[in-house]
């Protein structure tokens, strides 16, 4: 076998050798209601869907309306989803909402989106 051989050899080894670290960060799937949709009903929660199971311990969820923050309760993880109870009234408007939370690899990630609650016609 030549010197040459021997090398290439070697740095395959090496590649094959060296630990593979596969980095996918959790991602926000779906939501209801959904992200730059448009609702008629009041809303009673929001639920989120991830691309993995979120870590309860660091997430949150904060619901900002046209009249300022919204009271978001009950903040529960349930298999690949985060879910918050709407306490109150959500008048017609846009709201904004800001989520946090981590995946199996333990970093945390944020996000927001938002949607719109329609004036509803008497």
């Amino acid at each position: 076998m030549s010197i040459k051989s021997f090398s290439k050899l070697i740095a395959v080894a090496g590649v094959l050798a060296a630990p593979v670290v596969l980095s996918a960060h959790m991602k926000l799937e779906k939501a209801t209601p959904a992200p730059d949709s448009t609702v008629s009903a009041p809303l009673k929660t929001i639920q989120m869907w991830f691309s993995e199971a979120p870590d309860p311990t660091v997430s949150k969820i904060e619901v900002v309306g046209p009249e300022g923050p919204v009271k978001a309760t009950g903040l529960h993880a349930m298999e690949k989803s985060l879910m918050v109870t709407i306490d109150g009234p959500t008048p017609a408007g846009t709201y904004k909402v800001n989520w946090q939370s981590a995946g199996d690899d333990g970093h945390v990630q944020k996000g927001e989106f938002k949607f719109t609650v329609a004036a509803r016609q008497p």
